[in-house]
C-alpha cells in the first residue's frame, strides 16, 4: 500500500490517501459511502499502524465485493497538494558514509558502525515542493536516500525484531549545504537549513517490498543521471541500522531514518557546480517512486 498525505484544492484538512496507478484514492470517502471506519490522517494511522492498516484493506475488499468502481473515489494528482509523508516526527535521523563508493569518493575511511547525525522537523519538505536556496548558502548538495519509516515503538531490538517495526519505506533527499556542514563534526548546520529534507511522494508499506536490499536508486539532476547506484550496496543495512539506533534512543512511530547515499554527489566533483535556482533533482528508487524537487 502507498500512503499519501495531501489537501485538497481548499486546502481545508488535511486528508489520508491511498495512491494507485490512476491517482489518489479518497479513502476516508469511500469508507463512508461502505459504512467503514478508517484513519482520517496519519497521525491517526500513526497511532497503531498495524489495526489502521486492516481496516483500510477491508475497506478495499469490501468495495470488491459490492463491485465498487473506483473511479469516483480517485484524484487526480495534479488536483491535490501532496504532504510530506509524516506531520511532525519526533526524530530525524540519518545515516552518513554508508555506501562503500562515496566513502571512497570523498576520501572517508568505511565505518565500522552506523555514523548517525540528525535533521529537524523544520527540513521536512514534499514531492513537488520549491525549497528554496538560503541567501547564506554557497555549496547546495543533492543526496537521494531510501528512507524507513518506523511503526512500532522499539528500544533496544534485534536486527530480527526491528524489521518488525518497520512501518515502510520512501524516498528522500537529504539536501546539504557542504561549506556550513563541515564547520563542525556533527555536521548539523549545514543539514538543518528550512526544507532540506524532502521526502515522498508517498510511505509504501513493507509487505509491498520483496526485498528492500535489492532495489535500484537514481538520481537525476535536470534530467541528467548523476546517482546509479542499488541499496544492495548499503554498508549497514535497513535492519542493522534500526537495530543500532534503538539501542541509544527509543524509536517511535512516525520517526524517519534517511540511509546513506551513494556516490555521485556534486561534493565528489574536482571542479563542482553546486545546485543553483531553478535546477530540479529527481530521485527515483525501484517499487517505491520518485521524488521530485525544484531549487528557488
Amino acid at each position: 500500500m502507498k500512503l499519501v498525505r495531501y489537501f485538497n484544492d481548499d486546502r481545508s484538512m488535511e486528508k489520508l490517501g491511498v495512491q494507485s496507478e490512476k491517482g489518489i484514492i479518497a479513502i476516508s470517502k469511500l469508507a463512508n459511502h461502505l459504512n467503514c471506519n478508517v484513519p482520517q490522517t496519519m497521525d491517526k494511522l500513526l497511532e497503531n499502524p498495524t489495526e489502521s492498516l486492516e481496516h483500510i484493506e477491508s475497506v478495499f475488499d469490501r468495495a470488491k465485493e459490492l463491485h465498487f468502481t473506483m473511479e469516483p473515489y480517485t484524484l487526480s494528482v495534479n488536483s491535490v497538494t501532496i504532504l510530506p509523508i509524516v506531520k511532525q516526527p519526533e526524530k530525524i535521523l540519518c545515516v552518513g558514509l554508508n555506501y562503500v563508493d562515496h566513502v571512497k569518493a570523498t576520501g572517508g575511511d568505511v565505518p565500522t558502525s552506523p555514523v548517525f547525525f540528525s535533521k529537524f522537523a523544520n527540513t521536512l519538505a514534499a514531492h513537488g515542493q520549491t525549497v528554496p536556496i538560503p541567501p547564506t548558502s554557497q555549496k547546495v548538495d543533492y543526496e537521494g536516500e531510501l528512507v524507513i519509516v518506523i511503526g512500532k515503538e522499539m528500544n533496544g531490538v534485534s536486527e530480527k525484531e526491528a524489521r518488525a517495526g518497520i512501518l515502510g519505506y520512501s524516498v528522500g533527499n537529504d539536501v546539504s549545504e557542504r561549506q556550513l556542514q563541515f564547520q563542525s563534526s556533527q555536521w548539523l548546520i549545514g543539514k538543518s537549513f528550512d526544507f532540506f529534507a524532502p521526502t515522498g511522494p508517498a510511505i509504501v508499506t513493507k509487505d509491498e517490498i520483496e526485498d528492500i536490499s535489492q532495489l535500484k536508486i537514481r538520481t537525476r539532476l535536470n534530467d541528467n543521471l548523476v546517482q546509479d547506484s542499488s541499496t544492495s550496496e548499503l554498508i549497514f543495512s535497513v535492519e542493522k541500522i534500526v537495530s543500532e539506533a534503538s539501542q541509544y534512543m527509543t524509536l517511535k512511530p512516525g520517526d524517519l531514518i534517511f540511509t546513506g547515499t551513494p556516490s555521485g554527489v556534486i561534493l565528489e566533483q574536482t571542479e563542482p557546480v553546486w545546485l543553483k535556482p531553478g535546477d530540479q533533482v529527481s530521485i527515483t528508487i525501484d517499487q517505491i517512486g520518485t521524488l521530485t524537487n525544484t531549487f528557488l
